[in-house]
């Protein structure tokens, strides 16, 4: 069973910036598409085709997860990253430097923003949280 990041509307408190639910709800958006994917490539699933994804599996994996699909190279950016970190921590021959790397990666992609999002560390402690995630 998967847990969904809940909407900003709803779960950020009432006076939160514009920006800030904006970034809240297009990084749920692209959690539910990196675990679609995830779920679809299962054990295909490798770094090489993180890096082949197309216009048309974001399309198919959001309408899958029931969101709609990242339109800006900053989301597929995300969706990527995310998608990489699952990838990387599900293959046990996966070396440990290059799991650590990606993880490292996701977290730290962009940083903090001048709204006090967290892009990357939300986006990967939903993922990780998630039991609907693990194979």
């Amino acid at each position: 069973m998967t847990t969904p990041i809940p909407p900003a509307r709803g779960h950020l408190p009432k006076g939160t910036s514009r920006e800030k639910a904006i970034a809240h709800s297009r990084v749920a958006k692209n959690v539910e598409t990196a675990k679609a994917l995830y779920t679809r490539f299962g054990d295909d699933a490798n770094p090489e085709l993180v890096a082949r994804l197309t216009d048309e599996d974001y399309r198919t994996a959001a309408r899958t997860a029931g969101v709609n699909p990242p339109t800006s190279e900053e989301s597929r950016t995300q969706v990527r990253l995310l998608l990489s970190v699952l990838v990387s921590l599900s293959q046990p021959d996966f070396p440990l430097l290059e799991r650590a790397a990606a993880v490292r990666k996701a977290l730290t992609r962009g940083g903090p923003r001048d709204d006090g999002s967290e892009t990357g560390l939300v986006g990967i402690v939903a993922i990780l949280r998630d039991p609907g995630t693990q194979r």
